[in-house]
């Protein structure tokens, strides 16, 4: 059975991922609070954990209790919990995919989630847009991959101003 990909991100409301320098300084009012967005729920439901080396850099003992594939250009073999991976993206997923049972959680970065997008690799996406206007920044979505059709599944809207969106890709091919 193939497990989803799911992206599971939060944005500003202009559409960025971090700050031009990596920083997600701007996340903090809606970490450590009693409203977990869901969170738990849905990091219950993945087993594994993928993402870029720059995300993993930053992030990735976050995820120590999970199976970590690391997209990475120059690193290779592995680092306690993460394997890096440096093969062809597909060929790459579908190795991760025979893995495990439960879906997988695509954790960013931008540059990943481009290569992803372009691949067709991503199944469903669960965006957290919190309302902040960055300016600017690392965009989520860089342009340049196909069009994508998206089921909407849900929205949630949180007391904190936070809106969750719950969408699913039709997939063309």
């Amino acid at each position: 059975m193939k497990r989803k990909i799911i992206l599971y991100i939060a944005i500003s409301l202009d559409g960025f991922i971090a700050r031009k320098d990596g920083s997600v300084d701007w996340l903090s009012p809606y970490e450590n609070t009693e409203e977990d967005y869901g969170y738990k729920e849905f990091y219950d439901s993945v087993g594994t954990v993928v993402m870029g080396n720059t995300t993993y850099k930053g992030f990735g003992e976050y995820y120590r209790d999970k199976p970590c594939f690391v997209f990475s250009r120059v690193r290779k073999g592995n680092d306690g919990n993460a394997t890096f991976v440096n093969g062809d993206m597909e060929e790459s997923m579908k190795k991760i995919n025979s893995t495990g049972t439960k879906n997988i959680w695509l954790v960013g970065g931008g540059e990943v989630i481009d290569a992803f997008l372009r691949h067709d690799l991503i199944d469903e996406l669960i965006i957290s847009i919190i309302p902040t206007i960055l300016g600017e920044g690392i965009p989520l979505f860089k342009g340049g991959s196909d069009e994508n059709q998206l089921d909407l599944r849900s929205v949630k809207r949180y007391d904190s101003g936070l809106v969750q969106a719950h969408y699913e890709i039709k997939h063309q091919k």
